[in-house]
């Protein structure tokens, strides 16, 4: 995987073959209920890894004077024509693209497009004369299943390259928003826009980095990395639908529109000494304050004004730093955003300002 960071952690196999003896000889006994839940969640990791892994592929991106190795999952077929979905970074500044089926089997493939804001990218692929087996991720038909904490999930890829090709890991989710499915399983360089799955076989997400270190200080204040384990992220099923439908629809690289702000999140009871808040009503506890308005900007052209507080965006409360730019993710020039501000100056400080962007 090129540019990313990842960590190692190791799948637990468990061997739940139980006998005792006694005075007429030896006997089974009957698994527990906790060994039968263990034993069905091996059965059903085995049975999903050999219903979709023949859907799963690696990729070999080369440029001019570098290469990329990464990982690739097949979602659609018309005629022929196998459509494979991975990460932006990928293929990034490459110009020839091969999709690897192991066992040697290297198929040209065409780059439709990408999304670098989301890191998606897709190509195409055609089998040769010999053709073979392609299971096909049919994630547009359908429903998307809900995804929460605790539930187990399958990784497939190439980590560290080519030669583990397919290779499996497992692991929980252990957080998701709106943007992706954070997981302890295992990935590692090679990994990148590989598969996510669920124990029914759907796929969930798109495997795209692994925090590996966090930035802390030593006794002497001096800066150290400190080592963070089981912290990956897949970017989640519906950012990878929205953006595959516009890559296909544009065959293009996708260029995100920008509102041309800076701005910093007060929260009112982390920042007391936020001026800006003390002006709002006591039920605003929160928002974004706008620092500055970038000139000739589509929120200079449609009013917004230094130390506005952005309290929604397309009517979700920004609680956080990225609500503001998760509402940009999937926008398009043209495309409409709604803010809702406070401004200290206006006798009415509520204001709704509408963005084309």
């Amino acid at each position: 995987m090129k540019k990313n960071r990842f960590i190692l952690l190791g799948i637990l196999l468990l061997s739940l073959t139980l006998s005792s003896c006694n005075l007429f000889g030896n006997e089974e006994k009957e698994p527990t209920t906790i060994e039968k839940e263990i034993i069905q969640i091996e059965n059903d990791v085995t049975d999903v890894y050999e219903q979709v892994s023949s859907g799963c592929v690696g990729i070999y991106a080369k440029g001019s004077s570098s290469g990329s190795i990464g990982s690739g999952v097949v979602y659609k077929e018309e005629n022929g024509l196998y459509y494979v979905v991975s990460n932006q970074h990928v293929v990034a500044n490459m110009s020839s693209y091969q999709i690897y089926m192991g066992n040697s089997k290297y198929y040209r493939a065409t780059l439709v497009g990408t999304d670098p804001t989301n890191d998606i990218s897709v190509l195409t692929f055609s089998l040769d004369i010999f053709g073979g087996s392609v299971y096909v991720n049919d994630i547009f038909n359908y429903t998307e299943e809900i995804v929460s904490p605790g539930q187990t999930v399958i990784a497939i890829g190439c980590p560290l390259g080519l030669t583990n090709y397919n290779s499996l890991s497992t692991g929980v989710v252990s957080r998701v928003t709106s943007t992706y499915i954070q997981t302890d399983a295992a990935i590692n360089p090679g990994n990148s826009g590989g598969g996510l799955f669920n124990l029914s076989g759907r796929l969930i997400g798109i495997n795209k980095e692994k925090e590996v270190y966090t930035a802390g200080e030593d006794s002497n204040g001096q800066t150290i990395q400190i080592p963070v384990s089981g912290i990956g992220r897949a970017i989640s099923l519906d950012i990878v639908k929205k953006s595959i439908t516009q890559i296909e629809n544009k065959r293009t690289d996708i260029v995100r529109p920008t509102l041309g702000i800076t701005s910093t999140i007060v929260n009112r009871f982390l920042n007391e000494n936020a001026t800006e808040l003390k002006y709002f009503p006591n039920t605003m506890d929160q928002g974004c304050i706008v620092s500055e308005v970038k000139k000739d900007s589509a929120a200079e052209r449609y009013g917004v004004k230094i130390n506005d507080v952005i309290v929604s965006v397309d009517g979700k409360e920004v609680e956080t730093k990225t609500d503001l730019s998760d509402a940009l993710r999937l926008k398009l020039s043209g495309d409409t955003l709604i803010l809702v501000v406070y401004r200290i100056a206006n006798s009415n400080p509520k204001v709704t300002i509408i963005v084309t962007l």
